[in-house]
């Protein structure tokens, strides 16, 4: 029952505003012509595991088929995608829904077909990955009225994304241990579907090698592809020297059922679905980056992808990119972005999906494919610094005086005044994250004679942008007014003390601030 090789079950939204429901090899095929504006029913959270789901399986279909060009008509794809279930004359392995004992989409055969044992979830919303105790990130099983397609991204999300959610529910075998993340940081063209599509289905297809050399464990040839082909006891696992290089893996014993519409039964499993726990996710996601000395994938905190961590991930060399991160010869001279997403995990919870969209310049495109990234690297490393001295070492001091009334000695002990200097050094960070990376390019790119100038000019921003903080401080931080002008006065003393300290050249646009 909805098959998606035959039934239009996914909706999306054309070009010209129009909408259409599509199945899956037409959805394939107006994505190899980029004719997809967006799909409707696809919640943010959900757009990478989506479009990883959508690239894998072509990847894989055109190299089971011996194939390099990309298909753009939808019986192309279906024969693609048939071929790679042979024996399955129904299409079993692309229903949403179908007899237990057999494979269906991301699905993994139930032994026997026996389902006693396995919980009732009504909603998409209940196996998606976003979990809050509170309901902060989205409202959980929101979606009784669900479609299919709801269905159909939220078991992509569960099973291609998810992490340890408590006994018996393991993660993917993508991400380092059960509450790390599955990242993406890749380079992108334009922000439409299908060219994202084209470029990175074009890079898988030609790349293949380039990720057996980097995880030679996987299987070159003839290795398990489609995961959820095997049956699953909860106990068996599959063996990574196994697996396909772009295998699409399950994490869960899960299979959809019709119950006057479609609803999900779970149960829990005594062992991951991979036994990939060792490998610390470095299993050749193509869209993950590897800490090169750890061995590890990277996992992102609750803090997401700050200018900190982008500026290690792209220039400090402690990272080996992503495949899909690393510029190619016909990748365009401008559009070209850095994309980065990831949802942050704690302990049986979410701590947010973060997205961060970075564009990158011609110069800067030159740079990262002749893989001449050292200017950028110091200029980045400074500035990360720098960043970091007038936050910590001038704005919180002068922060920290101006909460205890101006008095001589400052108490730094004091956990009430750090509470109220952090959300002030926080937001100067937020500035200092908003610009980073084309304040990055413009020093980069000016004549080496000019750099000094450049990077003056963005500390004396920097400053400024501090001193109006401190003064908005000064008016929020509740004190008697008989001690707010002698707190405000030796805030202000502190701070440019500090500064002038800490960036002498500074000093003649701090006495001029000063003097405002």
């Amino acid at each position: 029952m909805h098959n998606l090789l035959t039934d239009p079950l996914i909706r999306i939204r054309l070009p010209d505003g129009g909408r259409m429901r599509a199945s899956l090899p037409e959805v394939l095929a107006l994505l190899s012509r980029d004719s997809i504006a967006e799909f409707i029913a696809l919640r943010r959270h959900q757009r990478h595991a989506w479009h990883a789901l959508m690239v894998q399986l072509g990847a894989i279909a055109l190299h089971a088929a011996g194939r390099d060009a990309i298909p753009e008509e939808a019986e192309d794809w279906r024969s693609l995608l048939r071929a790679l279930t042979p024996g399955f004359a129904d299409d079993a392995p692309w229903h949403l829904v179908g007899e237990p004992a057999e494979p269906a989409f991301l699905q993994a055969p139930v032994p026997g077909g026996d389902l006693s044992g396995f919980k009732a979830l009504h909603s998409p919303d209940a196996i998606d990955v976003l979990v809050t105790a509170k309901n902060h990130d989205l409202k959980v099983s929101r979606a009784v009225d669900a479609e299919p397609d709801d269905w159909l991204y939220a078991l992509t999300s569960l099973q291609t994304m998810q992490g340890v959610m408590g006994a018996g529910n393991y993660g993917v075998s993508r991400m380092n241990g059960g509450y790390g993340s599955r990242p993406c940081v890749a380079l992108r063209v334009g922000e439409t579907p299908g060219r994202c599509f084209r470029r990175d289905l074009r890079v898988l297809t030609r790349r293949r090698d380039a990720v057996l050399e980097r995880v030679p464990f996987l299987k070159a040839e003839g290795g398990l592809a489609l995961v959820y082909l095997r049956p699953w006891n909860g106990e068996d696992q599959v063996a990574p020297d196994e697996l396909d290089p772009y295998y699409i893996e399950i994490c869960r014993r899960i299979r959809l059922v019709e119950s006057g519409g479609i609803q999900g039964l779970t149960r829990g499993s005594k062992a991951a679905r991979i036994a990939a726990k060792d490998l610390k996710g470095n299993t050749g996601d193509p869209w993950a980056p590897v800490a090169i000395a750890e061995g590890k994938v990277l996992s992102i905190t609750a803090s997401g992808f700050d200018y900190r961590l982008m500026q290690r991930l792209l220039f400090e060399g402690t990272y080996q990119p992503s495949i899909l991160g690393e510029v190619q010869a016909d990748d365009p001279e401008d559009g070209l972005v850095i994309f980065a997403a990831a949802l942050a995990r704690g302990q049986g919870k979410t701590e947010g999906y973060h997205e961060r969209i970075v564009p990158i310049t011609r110069r800067v495109r030159r740079l990262l494919a002749a893989r001449e990234i050292d200017v950028l690297a110091r200029i980045g490393s400074e500035r990360v610094a720098q960043a970091g001295v007038l936050e910590r070492n001038v704005l919180r001091p002068a922060l920290f005086r101006l909460a205890q009334d101006g008095r001589k000695e400052i108490d730094y002990q004091d956990t009430n005044t750090e509470r109220i200097a952090a959300r002030w050094v926080a937001e100067l960070d937020r500035l200092v994250d908003q610009t980073f990376f084309p304040d990055l390019w413009a020093e980069a790119e000016a004549p080496e004679a000019e750099r000094p100038t450049v990077r003056r000019l963005w500390l004396s921003g920097l400053a400024r942008a501090a001193v109006a903080l401190l003064d908005e401080a000064a008016g929020a931080i509740s004190m008697a007014t008989v001690q707010r002008y002698r707190a405000r006065t030796r805030a202000r003393a502190t701070f440019y003390g500090a500064l002038h300290a800490r960036f002498p050249d500074l000093r003649q646009e701090g006495a001029h601030h000063d003097a405002a």
